[in-house]
């Protein structure tokens, strides 16, 4: 079996939530004997192929030109859309050249679920969501994201040692406004707890605002290896972003320990259940509340426990890899 997965052209050079799901996923699938190749642009002849996975229903000029070559091969597609509408954001931020920019691709959106012969969304929400914007008839089959299992449950701390604090909070992202890191950072400093941020900058400018904060901290971009480390030493994990489709830093956290503040926008509490704290991004007394309460909580071993048995990235693929087979 020979698939070709397709994703924007700088998912490395961004990496975010899509990169990690599509890298593990083609991992996993490897291990599977399933022989996976990765196009970021660079092949076009995609005749060798018996399947083609498409990447990302959100950023749509590159998936629509992946689509049409695989319209022009006739061969069969599926889609992992990583998909959340997000008209309600670009409304909040009165963005109005994102709103028509937005609505402008839905037609291109509809057409690739209409052409599709299985859609793979990372939850029930999604793909209800994605059904009820689109009215397409398409099948869908619930792929959940994954988590690495740590190998050991002891890991040495590279941290330096003035950031190994019992109760401060921890956000790894990118750091850019949908993220929220600004009001996390505003919340943080008027509870009087660290915040370290993890992540690649997506706006300068709006980084600069949240470390200009006496106690926001910036660790840079940071491996597989050492960002385990770091969710060790930390109380709390928070993601009170506009959007998570759950968010892979929270189900990394999660699974290291951390008490997990979760926006309610997106997926999240189809896999946190109620063994996270969720906050409302558009609400700041929300966010508040929820940091205040995930500092003074136990931490839940229960849901580290629960992600460990449910959510790991083998048990997750494996439906991915039944799906393919019936489809080829």
């Amino acid at each position: 079996m020979k698939v070709l997965f397709c994703i924007r052209n700088d998912y490395l050079k961004n990496f975010a939530g899509d990169s990690m799901q599509l890298l593990k996923t083609a991992e996993y699938l490897r291990n599977m004997k399933v022989n996976i190749d990765i196009n970021n642009g660079n092949i076009t002849n995609y005749s060798n192929y018996d399947l083609i996975h498409l990447f990302n229903l959100t950023r749509m000029g590159e998936t629509y030109k992946y689509y049409k070559i695989a319209k022009f091969y006739n061969k069969p597609i599926v889609i992992s859309p990583i998909y959340w509408n997000l008209n309600k954001y670009y409304n909040y931020i009165h963005d109005s050249k994102s709103i028509r920019l937005w609505k402008k691709c839905d037609p291109y959106r509809k057409e690739i679920l209409n052409s599709c012969n299985m859609m793979y969304p990372n939850s029930i929400i999604e793909g209800e969501l994605i059904k009820k914007d689109f009215k397409v008839p398409l099948p869908y089959t619930v792929i959940y994201n994954g988590i690495e299992i740590p190998k050991s449950k002891s890991f040495s701390s590279n941290i330096d040692s003035e950031n190994k604090l019992e109760n401060h909070v921890l956000c790894v992202g990118r750091i850019c406004p949908r993220k929220n890191q600004l009001a996390l950072a505003e919340i943080c400093n008027k509870l009087k707890v660290k915040l370290l941020l993890a992540g690649s900058i997506n706006d300068k400018d709006y980084f600069n605002k949240c470390i200009a904060f006496n106690n926001v901290h910036y660790l840079g971009f940071i491996n597989n290896h050492h960002i385990y480390n770091i969710y060790k030493s930390a109380k709390v994990h928070a993601l009170p972003s506009y959007v998570e489709t759950p968010g892979l830093s929270s189900l990394e956290a999660a699974i290291n320990g951390c008490n997990i503040v979760s926006t309610i926008e997106g997926s999240a509490k189809e896999y946190f259940k109620d063994m996270a704290i969720y906050c409302n991004p558009y609400d700041y007394d929300s966010i508040f509340k929820s940091i205040e309460i995930a500092l003074k909580s136990d931490n839940n071993v229960n849901l580290s426990h629960y992600i460990a048995k449910n959510l790991n990235w083998n048990k997750c693929v494996s439906p991915l890899y039944d799906s393919y087979c019936n489809l080829i």
